[in-house]
């Protein structure tokens, strides 16, 4: 990039002097000064007066900055041949500026190059660092997706059980209801024959008073016994 550089800048260089150079030589060879100023209008602005001491006299100035070159001038010559002089000058000043500002860029364009050689590699590093860190999260997240199926199944089973031994728990609720059911009837019952029982006795007992009675007034029954 340096020879480069140098290259142009020398190329410039000579193109300048060298059309300085033809510039300079041209009013010897009848220029068309007219052409060279129209060529020159964007840069630059031309402008002629006339009085009866000096008659027709011209001026230059630049367009950008409203800078005056030449003023009071004879010739059209005068005024193209200070806007090329001027042209040139800026020219090698601005050739000056990039030669100057060359070893600066060229330190920057060294830094950047370093850096990014050590970023790049830092880069890489981290790259595959994450795709091993990725690769692992991944196979881990393989792994609980496992776990989470092996569980969900377990989980359903559960449910399932759990299901099932609440259908059974409601089926001996209903079983238990049923024989509490029938064991009040029974206790009713078994009230009912008691009561039944204690009336039956009660009129045994009278019977066999009464059979006593009826035996001691001398009343004999076929099938009664003797009452002692």
């Amino acid at each position: 990039m340096t020879k480069l550089s140098k290259i142009l800048c020398v190329f410039v260089v000579t193109s300048c002097l060298a059309f300085l150079g033809v510039a300079t030589v041209l009013p010897l060879t009848g220029v068309n000064w007219d052409r060279e100023r129209a060529e020159l209008a964007g840069d630059f602005l031309f402008e002629s007066t006339t009085s009866e001491a000096d008659g027709k006299t011209w001026s230059v100035k630049t367009r950008r900055g409203d800078k005056s070159l030449v003023s009071g001038a004879k010739s059209k010559a005068a005024v193209v041949l200070a806007s090329r002089r001027h042209m040139v000058k800026e020219q090698t000043q601005k050739i000056s500026d990039l030669k100057t500002r060359i070893p600066k860029v060229q330190q920057q364009v060294t830094y950047w190059t370093t850096t990014t050689t050590v970023d790049r590699k830092a880069i890489g590093d981290r790259n595959a660092k994450l795709a091993q860190d990725l690769a692992a999260l991944n196979q881990t997240l393989d792994e609980l997706t496992k776990s989470n199926i092996l569980l969900g199944n377990d989980t359903f089973a559960n449910l399932q059980l759990a299901k099932s031994r609440r259908e059974e728990v409601h089926r001996l609720l209903d079983q238990f209801s049923e024989v509490q059911t029938d064991l009040y009837q029974i206790n009713e019952q078994q009230k009912r024959l008691r009561d039944l029982l204690v009336r039956t006795r009660g009129v045994v007992d009278r019977l066999e008073r009464r059979q006593t009675q009826l035996v001691k007034s001398g009343a004999q029954g076929k099938y009664e016994k003797d009452v002692p």
